[in-house]
């Protein structure tokens, strides 16, 4: 088997799209990717998102999908490619040295590792992808020496849930506001997998639906004593996790972490950190679905002088398996 990905730019059709057409003739599964332009005026946005609509549309009714992201094309491609590997087997590494983002964030340096295969004795699909990074420095204000986001996934033939494994997830030597932090991680969602086929994992989406009820109720409760934005915040972000009845697309949020060591950094917020007149800190949080999971290992909300939103240590992937 081979796979290939096809970059849409202007051309937002199917039909007599050459270069789509190559890679079909070429590969067994296609990769479809629409990078928005961030500069582009209202009118074309409007054109555009009705085209994109239409073009979506034609990949469902072919059972494909059309995968948008915004940025730089630069860096977004080389970032995707990996994705077509686990249908075909293969192995893809990046590394980046000395980054520093105008003072705000930096590390010694980052790791990814994507791998995939296909196995033959069951049909399912095996993926793992991995981030680390080193020397973590956020404002001075939470520092890390080492951490990781691992997640090993396992896609079944047949139409079931991807089955998972956060195995070789860690965080070391974290400090947050000139303190230890020592994160506690949840037992259930830490335990190794084994094996090389669907059944060496063991992990659903509706396996830890309960461990999110409970984390969820854990954050609100802890948030009470805060401010009353801070409560609300809370409350909006994860209040919806605490009913019986699931989403109806089955997602759940929860986190690898459970709380902290000791007094740690907030003693009953779970895996979230409150720092007044800097920001939060979200640690470990997992969105899963019967078909997609992602890892993010540290989320940060800055509402300092310097403001917005910083991702760390994002993987993840999903998928559904061939029923022919």
């Amino acid at each position: 088997m081979t796979a290939g990905l096809v970059w849409f730019r202007n051309d937002l059709r199917l039909d007599d799209h050459l270069p789509l057409a190559a890679a079909v003739a070429a590969a067994d599964k296609i990769l479809a990717v629409y990078i928005l332009d961030e500069t582009m005026g209202a009118a074309s946005r409007w054109w555009l998102h009705h085209s994109l609509t239409a073009l979506s549309a034609d990949f469902c009714a072919r059972g494909a999908t059309l995968v948008l992201r915004r940025g730089e094309a630069e860096k977004i491609i080389p970032a995707l490619a990996p994705v077509s590997l686990p249908a075909v087997g293969g192995f893809a590494t990046a590394r980046s040295e000395a980054f520093n983002l105008d003072a705000i964030v930096s590390c010694s340096s980052a790791f990814t590792r994507v791998s995939g295969r296909e196995h033959a004795a069951d049909g399912s699909i095996s993926i793992l992808v991995a981030a680390t990074i080193e020397h973590l420095n956020i404002l001075e204000v939470l520092t890390a020496e080492r951490i990781v986001a691992q997640v090993s996934i396992s896609i079944p033939k047949e139409n079931e849930a991807l089955r998972f494994s956060l195995a070789g997830s860690c965080f070391e030597g974290l400090r947050i506001a000139g303190r230890e932090g020592r994160p506690k991680l949840n037992p259930r969602l830490h335990q190794p997998g084994s094996g090389t086929s669907s059944q060496g994992l063991t992990l659903t989406c509706q396996d830890i639906r309960q461990t999110g009820r409970d984390q969820a109720a854990k954050v609100i409760n802890g948030f009470q004593s805060g401010s009353p934005g801070a409560h609300q915040w809370a409350k909006t972000r994860h209040e919806w996790m605490t009913t019986e009845r699931p989403r109806d697309d089955g997602t759940v949020l929860c986190s690898l972490v459970d709380g902290f060591e000791g007094a740690g950094p907030n003693e009953g917020c779970g895996h979230i950190v409150e720092i007044p007149g800097f920001g939060r800190f979200i640690f470990g949080e997992l969105v899963v679905s019967r078909n997609s999971i992602q890892l993010v290992a540290i989320r940060a909300e800055l509402g300092c002088p310097v403001s917005g939103k910083i991702g760390v240590n994002a993987v993840g992937g999903g998928g559904e398996g061939n029923t022919t």
